[in-house]
């Protein structure tokens, strides 16, 4: 059966995680996604943890190589195009033309400079649907600020309520990034929504996301309770006012933890029973929530002293059986031998033509007839340029070799960028 999406052409400007990997998953689903770069301006992700420095001892070509880059452009073919040359330009909008959808998060103004903005795409294809992942929306005193996953942990608030109480504010760390992964998650969704209404009108349309305001929409229950009741809320580490205990406690083994969550009192005398601590569920100290909260010292010491005395796995296990919330902390490394992870075929091998063999994710949901799949390696830069140029877009030979002279394809960068 063929996959959901076989049919979807994209033509894909995205960089770095938000956008790239809202498009990798539609190509997971067989959406056919034409991933655009210049050598001008590769996508930044190129450069991130590349490995070894572009030197005589290193790769030749380092920028085929970024983990960061292959994790989320796989499944895409890639062209490389000087969108600023007037026939990078015009071709380009021979790709639109057989497109369904573009995509792109640039700053504000970047596309119109480009000669690309959305009234021009929707004159060569008015079906055209384009997707602006962009920071701070399409409009606004700030819209032409940029932003990475930490100034939008700061902007939308979210970084407002994480830290400790009397520290400083944390953010979602350079590791994580965590409005990138919402952000590819709700671009991935809300630009099938809008081919939906494309197939039902014949009609395109232009998607204004705002990654600012998606990261805000995450708190919003933080928002509304202030304006019924003036509280601001405060920063509180692992701890929540309504569960106890919910924090991260030492295991046996080098540096292990299990992160243990209670919600109500029922859930305490069966950890209580768990731990073979039962006479804990009638102590005065521990009878609520909040009596609890108020000795988290002596709590912590109790609960300890008896997940000190077993690895991380069997505390989880063990309290997960008695229908206590709990979970081992794991290190990337543990991951990929997880055995829940490994049994339902999360990992997936596939070898890279020049970064070698790799352990890739795969999609966390699964359609039954039609499962998401690992079926190419990102592309190495301009691999498919001419494959497209001819095949797909009808240039001749002699047409293709005049755009390689005058510098608008390439199939490495014009001068090494770094993060």
């Amino acid at each position: 059966m063929e996959q959901a999406l076989k049919g979807i052409r994209i033509a894909d400007l995205t960089i770095i995680t938000a956008g790239a990997c809202a498009t990798q998953m539609l190509a997971d689903l067989g959406a056919e996604v034409i991933k655009v770069e210049s050598g001008t301006y590769p996508d930044p992700f190129r450069y991130w943890q590349q490995g070894p420095s572009e030197t005589s001892d290193g790769p030749p070509d380092p920028w085929n190589r970024s983990p960061s880059f292959n994790m989320v452009n796989r499944n895409k073919r890639g062209i490389c195009l000087d969108l600023k040359n007037p026939a990078g330009r015009e071709t380009f909008l021979k790709l639109v033309a057989q497109a369904d959808a573009v995509t792109e998060n640039f700053r504000q103004g970047v596309m119109d400079r480009l000669g690309i903005g959305y009234e021009t795409l929707r004159e060569v294809n008015p079906a055209i649907v384009m997707l602006s992942l962009g920071s701070q929306g399409g409009g606004g005193p700030e819209s032409h600020y940029g932003s990475y996953g930490s100034t939008l942990d700061a902007l939308s608030g979210l970084m407002g309520v994480t830290g400790y109480e009397d520290s400083h504010p944390i953010w979602s760390s350079g590791e994580v990034n965590y409005p990138d992964q919402v952000a590819s998650i709700f671009g991935a969704g809300i630009l099938l929504a809008a081919l939906r209404q494309r197939a039902k009108t014949e009609k395109g349309t232009h998607i204004d996301l705002s990654q600012r305001e998606l990261i805000t929409t995450m708190i919003g229950e933080l928002v509304l309770e202030y304006t019924v009741d003036g509280r601001q809320p405060r920063q509180q580490g692992n701890s929540r006012p309504e569960y106890a205990p919910n924090d991260c406690y030492r295991c046996a083994g080098d540096d292990g933890w299990v992160a243990i969550s209670v919600a109500n009192n029922d859930e305490w005398r069966r950890f209580t029973a768990a731990i073979d601590r039962s006479e804990l569920a009638d102590d005065a100290r521990f009878a609520t929530h909040l009596s609890r909260r108020e000795h988290a010292s002596e709590l912590r010491t109790i609960i300890e002293a008896w997940t000190s005395e077993r690895d991380k796995q069997q505390a989880m296990d063990a309290l997960q059986q008695a229908g206590i919330r709990a979970g081992a902390v794991r290190t990337g490394a543990e991951l990929l031998g997880d055995p829940h992870l490994n049994d339902r075929g999360y990992f997936v091998p596939i070898e890279n033509t020049r970064a070698g063999h790799q352990t890739l994710r795969l999609a966390p949901y699964r359609l039954s007839a039609t499962p998401p799949r690992v079926e190419a390696p990102a592309p190495t830069l301009g691999q498919d340029t001419e494959d497209v140029l001819r095949d797909l877009l009808g240039l001749r030979d002699n047409e293709i070799e005049k755009l390689a002279q005058d510098g608008v394809i390439s199939n490495s960068p014009k001068g090494r960028r770094v993060r």
